[in-house]
């Protein structure tokens, strides 16, 4: 008795089989390639623009870190504590130009025996640079009614003399400089924008319109610009000072809605 193969010939062809495997046709796998090709396109302009948002985006938390560090360490030691933000480009410098508008430090003014100042400055930490392409905008900080970041000489780690823009706080953790106007209505801001610095340049290239930041109220807290729309060149800020509230959301909540930068 013969006995045939489960897939024989004749088992295949009375059952249905085919002998040939199905495959795709040419026209289909072209249009899966052009499908995967279009995808890919998009994903990569996406990516790209993701990671542009997201130096600024990772930069403004960064910033605003040292700024509450630096209210807090004015109310421990009872002096005067400033937020640094260099300000020194020598294009053939590496040093200096890596850290143009990028590096930012915290310093303490020395006080003696006494506790009375002693008229120097200390660096209290090594400090922290903003992300790759991503640079302190002094005009877009200038706030109408508040006057500019000044600035000052100071060494800063890496013993080099430097030039610095400055935010300061003093013994009790408030704003001292950019003064805030009188009635409070008007604040410091700290912004920072997407560029790059291409050799040769003195100051950075602007990239779109990629910014974002913080307003610095009275009583040395920050809130953050929940857009770009928000943060407008030497507009009137429209801060109402709500800075009686204790507590810095409370803050945000109630006066978030009023900011016209």
């Amino acid at each position: 008795m013969k006995h045939h193969a489960p897939f024989s010939k004749n088992y295949r062809f009375r059952f249905g089989y085919s002998a040939v495997a199905p495959a795709f046709t040419l026209i289909e796998l072209l249009v899966v390639i052009t499908l995967i090709t279009v995808l890919l396109t998009v994903g990569a302009m996406g990516l790209k623009n993701m990671a542009k948002s997201s130096g600024v985006s990772a930069g403004v938390p960064i910033a605003e870190a040292l700024f509450a560090e630096a209210r807090t360490m004015a109310i421990s030691k009872g002096t005067k504590v400033r937020v640094l933000v260099h300000a020194k480009n020598e294009p053939g410098d590496e040093y200096h130009r890596d850290r143009y508008l990028r590096y930012m430090a915290i310093a303490y003014e020395d006080v003696d025996d006494d506790g009375n100042p002693s008229g120097g400055w200390v660096v209290a930490s090594k400090g922290s640079l903003l992300p790759k392409g991503v640079y302190y905008s002094e005009k877009l900080s200038k706030r109408a009614g508040v006057p500019l970041p000044p600035k000052m000489t100071i060494t800063l780690p890496g013993n080099s003399s430097s030039t610095c823009y400055f935010y300061e706080f003093n013994s009790e953790g408030l704003i001292n400089n950019p003064k805030p106007d009188p009635s409070g209505s008007r604040v410091p801001a700290f912004v920072i924008v997407s560029g790059s610095l291409p050799p040769g340049k003195k100051e950075p290239i602007i990239k779109g319109k990629n910014v974002g930041g913080f307003v610095i109220w009275r009583t040395g807290r920050t809130s953050v610009f929940r857009h770009p729309d928000q943060i407008r060149y030497n507009g009137p800020s429209g801060i109402k000072d709500s800075d009686k509230n204790s507590d810095q959301s409370e803050d945000e909540d109630a006066d978030q809605s009023d900011l016209e930068l």
